[in-house]
């Protein structure tokens, strides 16, 4: 089970994103996670396919975080979340929230993703 983790980026809460997506070394699960100044990043856990419960690796640094105006200023500022996705070959088409108030688009190369875990395990 993901917990929050003390001085990271999702050091403050924790949620769900779109469902995961099953690759070769586990179920790929690209999940938001916020400080206790509420800004909100994406990213991603890689949990055992036969136990899911199991995290096998978690991000240590975020995989998107607010950088543009639209994704600071808004509603309610610095956020990015995620809504969905797609496979389309290896990338993943990832639709997000910003600043509560825009949905945005992303591409992600599911290897680049896959390799930011280095399969080791963060907790």
């Amino acid at each position: 089970m993901a917990v929050t983790r003390p001085g990271k980026w999702d050091s403050a809460r924790i949620g769900a994103g779109a469902a995961s997506i099953r690759t070769d070394r586990g179920w790929l699960a690209i999940y938001h996670g916020a400080t206790a100044d509420h800004r909100y990043c994406l990213g991603a856990l890689l949990l055992d396919l036969n136990n899911p419960a199991h995290v096998l690796a978690r991000s240590q640094n975020s995989l998107m975080e607010p950088v543009a105006d639209y994704e600071q200023k808004g509603f309610f500022g610095n956020v990015v979340f995620m809504n969905g996705h797609v496979m389309e070959g290896g990338k993943i088409i990832l639709y997000y929230g910003a600043t509560d108030a825009v949905i945005c688009g992303a591409r992600l190369m599911l290897g680049d993703v896959l390799e930011s875990l280095n399969g080791r395990c963060y907790r």
